[in-house]
């Protein structure tokens, strides 16, 4: 008995290569056009994670030194750039830096954070005078790298605190300024600062 051969439907069939090979150019183009503002949405993103983060962080700060009733300080591990990672510790004589032989009123940390992802920036700046619209410059203020909350809440400056959120590798993102006012209410002063 000799097998059985089955009809092929006419009309069917599969894609040629050149068919594959233009589809596939089609869809490369397409995908480079919608790369760069995507890029952007998850640095966009990043940002404002990471500036969530870093209020956390300087809530924390506040909020111990008024349970403990004591100075609390938020320290840049870095001269310039708290993004390179910072530590929130109790500081018994509200001089900004731990004590050499920590100890639960001054040194020994209540958070420590790792330098975040990413080419983000958290910079400590100054804001132009009234009115607005203001700009922000880099502080060159010895104390640019730490903030120290009284065991009121308030902070140890007779001036806001501000902290500028940019990320360094795409300046076509707005970045973010942090305020922390005098008596320590931190607010988001800007979330439209051009970070070039």
């Amino acid at each position: 008995m000799s097998p059985v051969r089955q009809a092929q439907p006419s009309g069917t069939r599969g894609f040629t290569l050149i068919e594959l090979l233009v589809s596939l150019s089609v869809m490369a183009i397409v995908l480079s056009l919608a790369a760069p503002p995507f890029m952007n949405l998850l640095a966009a993103n990043r940002i404002s994670t990471q500036t969530n983060e870093f209020v956390a962080a300087l809530n924390l700060a506040r909020s111990e030194a008024v349970r403990r009733s004591q100075a609390v300080t938020l320290r840049s591990a870095d001269d310039d750039n708290y993004a390179l990672g910072f530590t929130v510790f109790p500081d018994a004589n509200a001089d900004g830096s731990a004590a050499g032989a920590t100890n639960t009123t001054d040194g020994l940390p209540i958070r420590e954070n790792n330098a975040f992802a990413g080419n983000t920036t958290v910079k400590r700046v100054t804001r132009s005078a009234a009115p607005a619209p203001f700009t922000y410059t880099t502080s060159t203020d010895a104390a640019r790298m730490h903030l120290v909350f009284s065991g009121r809440g308030a902070i140890e400056t007779t001036l806001p605190a501000f902290f500028k959120i940019c990320d360094s590798g795409n300046t076509a993102i707005n970045g973010r300024v942090v305020q922390v006012n005098v008596v320590g209410k931190i607010t988001l002063d800007s979330v439209n600062e051009p970070c070039s």
